[in-house]
């Protein structure tokens, strides 16, 4: 199939995980990148004003060149990975020209990115929603088709990779969070700082400045890391742990898988992931990776399984055979995808 893409490019992201894959399974794939109209890394108090008060131009911008390249190229699939800044314009003109499109959506909730995606969402022929709960939430705002498709790890990137002297001492440590700062992550790990004083915990994520835990002031790097060094800062930690976001305005609920929760076996690690229904089917708590309901279980089992290196190196093992086995990978997903996609274009 001929598909054209949109969505971020940087390596590491989940969206060229998914583009990289559709190539992989032999599609022509032509992607557009969204930070090349809307910059995402404008993070400063007056880089942040300046897009919001060009959001509109830049919007329009990624429009015209969207409607110039299906022209051009004319693909069979539009497959757009999350799409914040596509417009309906998009959308309609791609069924004016008979192109099927599609939406892969990885967050909590749609309605919490702006306001042009909510508006977009039912023009789509399909989406597919990395959340079992998010696929009612859209259907309830008014998409008709929509399905379930959980997120998957990249084996161009999530691997048992070897571990240089220097990764171990940049990288290296007891216990890893990595992940974007919310309220509840910051309580657990800070009642795992205050639980377990001496274990080397590092924390690696956007948005720690919001913080008001100052124990945690130590072990926050302060950043987030992508591409080859997440990968290396999963391989470094002794024990990397599998943390949820909560429920956000427009969600019925928080995670209960994400993208981290296949990441982190298929890497080889030592996975420590809050208990969930969903998890437990996907990993068999003791043999693929463990579980916590509470921040003492937290504790308890980051102090067992420290004490205990034989018994982790076993359980991650475990948890990267089982990604393996089971075909975890986001080749499988874009599979599964394309076999619907295939299904309508006949």
């Amino acid at each position: 199939m001929r598909i054209l893409c949109i969505g971020e490019t940087w390596f590491g992201s989940d969206a060229r995980a998914a583009f990289a894959a559709l190539r992989r399974l032999g599609h022509s794939v032509h992607v557009l990148d969204e930070a090349h109209f809307v910059p995402t890394e404008w993070t400063s108090f007056g880089a942040r004003l300046l897009r919001r008060a060009f959001r509109g131009l830049m919007v329009n911008q990624l429009s015209r060149r969207a409607i110039e390249t299906m022209k051009v190229l004319e693909p069979e699939v539009l497959f757009v990975f999350k799409g914040n800044y596509v417009s309906h314009d998009i959308l309609d003109n791609a069924r004016s020209r008979g192109i099927l499109s599609v939406n892969y959506y990885p967050d909590v909730s749609f309605m919490a990115h702006g306001p042009q995606l909510p508006r977009a969402l039912p023009k789509y022929d399909h989406v597919f929603n990395a959340k079992t709960f998010g696929v009612k939430d859209m259907v309830a705002h008014g998409v008709k088709s929509v399905s379930f498709l959980a997120p998957g790890f990249d084996p161009e990137l999530h691997r048992p990779v070897d571990l240089t002297s220097s990764d171990r001492t940049q990288f290296g440590c007891d216990v890893s969070f990595i992940g974007t700062w919310s309220h509840k992550k910051e309580k657990l790990l800070s009642s795992l700082r205050d639980g377990l004083p001496e274990t080397k915990l590092r924390i690696w994520g956007y948005q720690w400045e919001k913080r008001t835990t100052r124990s945690l002031d130590g072990v926050v790097a302060g950043t987030g890391i992508i591409g080859d060094d997440y990968t290396r800062a999963i391989r470094a930690s002794s024990i990397c742990l599998g943390l949820l976001s909560e429920a956000r305005t427009g969600s019925s609920s928080g995670d209960l898988i994400t993208a981290r929760t296949f990441q982190i076996p298929a890497c080889g690690t030592f996975m420590l992931h809050e208990r969930t229904s969903e998890v437990e089917q996907y990993f068999t708590e003791g043999e693929e990776a463990e579980f916590f309901d509470s921040p003492d279980e937290l504790i308890a089992k980051v102090q067992r399984y420290l004490s205990d290196s034989d018994e982790r190196q076993r359980i991650a093992e475990g948890g990267l055979r089982r990604s393996i086995e089971s075909d975890y990978s986001i080749d499988r997903r874009m599979r599964e995808a394309c076999d619907w996609i295939a299904s309508k274009l006949g």
